[in-house]
């Protein structure tokens, strides 16, 4: 009879978390509602998806030095294919309960997170090339990953043990650093950020300006402007277009990574002669920044364009609260009703 309330947990997490939510752990999801309800970030325009949970790639640091830069080299059929440089140096733990990020406090603090394990997510900034490392394994082809650090070959294994090994971290209780990291190699397709070279020719008569001529090609002379004018102020051009242009930067919507169970705490509870242990869930998050690029393959011309989307950078962000496992305990207290997953009468409001 102690635990007939547990019922109710999973229908309550589907009642709180937003649908914007991806990947929606299981278990008690109140703190996911506290963490969401008081963002302001709507993703912006775009083509921009996150990668799905399965989809990500995890590493584990505790048997490495957090000080120096990783180096990560992607083999496919035994050849190089991408190479990722992690700076460890500047990793930063996630945001926990800051004022502009979570309200109401949560029961989450610093020192939680500080006892467990560290890991990174590789190629964080490109989930691109992420989906193509995946669709080259889903083909059969031969990836192999080497870890290395100062020079030093720290571990060599497959893709399917990297695939494997992330799974089984996104669901221990293991913290992820933000990290920056670069990337080069073959694999590297994208089109990189630049303006295209187009020449200032000058035309003696801007009656010679045609609708092919560059916009901002210099003609004649204008007395009041003292100097030549162009074949667009003359009002003849073509239209131009340089091979990549800038759109717009933003922050996608904040959306779940992972989640794992930290301690437990024994409080006054309505059930059991009452007080029961409760456990603390911790929600994992992350948020990207964007910047939409608007690519011209043709340039100058201004034909096939299309819009590429690409994570400049990144925030992570923690929440954390206690659900209530129905199972008896001794000497317990009384809960902030705020570090409590879910409503009681038996919490206090004023903390």
């Amino acid at each position: 009879m102690r635990r007939i309330r547990s019922w109710w947990l999973p229908v309550l997490a589907l009642l709180v978390l937003p649908a914007l939510v991806q990947a929606a752990p299981s278990t008690p999801a109140c703190g996911a509602a506290a963490f969401l309800s008081s963002l302001n970030g709507a993703a912006g325009a775009g083509t921009y998806q996150p990668l799905a949970a399965e989809q990500r790639l995890y590493y584990g640091l505790d048997a490495l030095g957090q000080d120096s830069p990783l180096e990560i080299r992607y083999l496919v059929k035994g050849k190089p294919y991408l190479t990722e440089t992690v700076d460890l140096a500047n990793a930063r733990l996630p945001k926990v309960n800051p004022d502009s990020v979570l309200k109401p406090t949560t029961a989450l603090d610093i020192a939680t997170l500080l006892k467990e394990e560290r890991m990174v997510e590789l190629l964080a900034l490109r989930p691109d090339l992420v989906r193509q490392l995946h669709k080259l394994a889903q083909e059969d082809a031969s990836i192999r990953i080497e870890v290395r650090q100062q020079g030093r070959l720290f571990e060599s294994l497959s893709f399917q043990d990297l695939v494997q090994r992330s799974a089984e971290l996104g669901q221990s209780p293991a913290v992820q650093l933000a990290v920056r990291s670069s990337v080069s190699g073959p694999g590297d397709r994208r089109v990189e950020r630049g303006r295209s070279p187009i020449a200032k020719d000058y035309l003696p008569d801007c009656n010679d300006c045609t609708e092919s001529s560059p916009c901002d090609t210099e003609c004649g002379y204008d007395p009041g402007k003292g100097g030549p004018v162009t074949c667009g102020e003359w009002g003849r051009c073509a239209t131009t277009c340089y091979s990549s242009t800038t759109i717009s930067e933003h922050w996608s919507a904040w959306y779940v990574t992972g989640s794992y169970n930290a301690g437990t705490a024994c409080y006054v509870s309505q059930a059991f002669g009452g007080m029961t242990t409760f456990q603390l869930h911790v929600t994992q998050y992350r948020r990207d920044r964007i910047r939409t690029t608007l690519i011209c393959p043709n340039a100058p011309a201004c034909t096939d364009c299309y819009d590429q989307d690409s994570v400049i950078s990144y925030e992570l962000g923690s929440s954390g609260c206690y659900s209530d496992t129905y199972f008896g305990c001794f000497f317990g207290t009384t809960a902030c009703c705020s570090a409590l997953c879910s409503y009681s009468f038996y919490c206090n409001s004023s903390c």
